[in-house]
């Protein structure tokens, strides 16, 4: 809950005392987590939408379109302007002067929760050094979770000050879609802040708008995006430490009802070389906030033009305020974005490619309707070569690359009869024997792949497991989402080759399993139509 005391001026945080510093009466003004200031840019648009002049008002944020000022709640709207694009009529003059404001206005709140922020951070402080010693190096190796936004700023801040050291890893994940302002913070107040942090960005050669001709745009149940552009690319880069990663996270149960599931320390996580720490995972909106103001940090620009939180700009799960904001600031983004939006939804046969971009379709769509590698077949028929052989058919020639697809089997033993190639495949059976589990008949340039299983091998398990690896071979556009499946780092895309090393694989078949129909390629396009 946030109280206000009515002797200071400033909401208070305390939730056990309900009371200020100078003994003023406080009173509650919200049962939410949010609390957040509204800086003077973001006051410039409040004042259009509100019909009044707040720009000298303190102002702050409430959750929904409350606002607290004057005294009491006050509702702002914006859905009519946001339908209407009302909005666009002021947008230039928004961006013509842009005012970012100081943290001496707002040091009177920091005095009065005085208390209740160093006890979080004495806590949170403690967490750390804790966990630390429970991972300690050079086993793990303490490393951030960078991504420009508050939380984790705030989180680096706070590791590096219990630490007493700036020399922690941050690394940075450049998914390529962040706001101009975000690199400007990274490069700019961050790094003036903290010159000697090793800051590495976790770079990505894909192409995030032609990846979007082959999936259709992300969506909220199809966030394709974050496997490649995040997470494989994190993986590359845990690769290289001389440790397993201990990585703290801004990640807050707040957030989401997913995240309010989470563990304040995970050792399993979707990279198998790291373990999750998060230090501020009970924390509140108006926590972070009141640590930002504590410590006065240089943050993103984007929160002082009215943001609620810094990603990508075109992610599905932003808000209609967020999309409104980034019309504004960045018309030549949303533009671009629009016309792929377009460009999809024209392709896919929808009926009103307008109303599928204004109404916000495409980010509650599901599967990939209308797209021509939809339409992509396997099968697998009998074989006359014994009772248990099969034929894989697929659509794409075979060469010798399947080879790399075909790793993960077993031990790959290879010999030329006639024009085809004989693969014996060797692994531990359920009984953990060694012996040999089948053999693979190719010719290369057919379609057709024969699978011969050893007598007492689950032939239906073993064929479905190959057509997984033959779907992911059909389907791959090395993406490098396949990167991040395997828990001992043997999969790499290399200069744009899909390559498995195997001296690393254990043929543990987590790659294959990981997703359903071999990669996220085929789980996207395979997924259900659309509502």
């Amino acid at each position: 809950m946030v109280y206000w005391c009515k002797k200071c001026g400033v909401p208070i945080f305390d939730k056990e005392l309900h009371e200020c510093a100078c003994d003023g009466k406080v009173f509650k003004i919200s049962e939410s987590s949010i609390c957040n200031p509204v800086f003077k840019q973001e006051k410039k648009l409040l004042s259009r939408i509100a019909g009044e002049n707040l720009v000298n008002k303190d102002l702050w944020y409430l959750g929904g379109s409350n606002y607290y000022y004057d005294g009491k709640i006050n509702r702002i709207s914006y859905r009519d302007w946001y339908k209407s694009k009302e909005y666009l009529i002021y947008a230039e003059e928004l961006r013509q002067v842009i005012e970012i404001e100081d943290y001496e206005g707002y040091q009177k709140v920091v005095h009065a929760n005085e208390t209740y922020i160093k006890n979080i951070v004495y806590e949170a402080e403690q967490y750390i050094h804790e966990t630390v010693k429970k991972y300690p190096s050079p086993e793990y190796i303490p490393t951030i979770s960078f991504s420009g936004g508050k939380d984790s700023s705030v989180v680096s801040r706070l590791v590096m000050d219990t630490l007493q050291t700036d020399s922690i890893i941050h690394f940075f994940g450049d998914t390529t879609l962040e706001f101009p302002e975000t690199y400007e913070y990274v490069n700019g107040g961050f790094r003036r802040e903290n010159p000697r942090v090793a800051l590495l960005p976790t770079e990505t050669e894909n192409d995030f708008f032609k990846l979007c001709n082959v999936f259709g745009p992300p969506s909220q149940h199809e966030r394709w995006c974050c496997t490649i552009f995040k997470t494989s690319n994190l993986n590359k880069e845990f690769d290289n430490l001389p440790g397993k990663s201990l990585t703290f996270l801004g990640i807050r149960h707040s957030e989401s009802v997913a995240r309010s599931r989470y563990e304040r320390t995970q050792e399993e996580s979707k990279i198998s070389s790291q373990v999750n720490a998060m230090p501020i995972i009970t924390w509140k909106d108006y926590d972070v906030w009141l640590y930002i103001l504590y410590k006065k940090m240089a943050i993103n620009p984007c929160y002082q033009y009215g943001y609620k939180r810094v990603g990508c700009w075109c992610c599905p799960n932003n808000s209609d305020w967020s999309i409104m904001m980034t019309e504004i600031y960045h018309p030549d983004y949303m533009q671009r974005w629009k016309d792929m939006v377009y460009d999809f939804a024209k392709k896919t046969g929808k009926e009103d490619p307008d109303d599928y971009y204004e109404e916000g379709r495409w980010r509650t769509r599901r599967g990939a309707s209308g797209l021509e590698v939809r339409n992509v077949s396997i099968s697998d028929t009998p074989c006359n070569i014994s009772d248990k052989a099969r034929n894989i058919i697929i659509e794409k020639k075979i060469s010798e690359d399947v080879l790399e697809f075909l790793k993960p089997l077993g031990d790959l033993k290879l010999a030329e009869k006639k024009d085809s190639i004989y693969i014996s495949v060797y692994d531990y059976d359920k009984s953990n024997e060694y012996r040999k589990i089948c053999d693979l008949i190719i010719k290369f340039g057919t379609n057709i792949i024969k699978v011969l299983p050893e007598h007492r091998i689950d032939a239906t398990s073993l064929v479905n497991r190959i057509k997984c690896q033959m779907r992911k071979y059909q389907f791959c556009i090395r993406c490098t989402a396949c990167d991040s499946t395997c828990p001992n780092g043997a999969i790499d895309t290399i200069h744009g080759q899909y390559h498995i090393d195997e001296t690393k694989c254990t043929h543990c078949k987590h790659c294959i399993a990981k997703f359903y129909n071999g990669c996220i390629i085929c789980d996207v396009l395979s997924a259900k139509k659309e509502f």
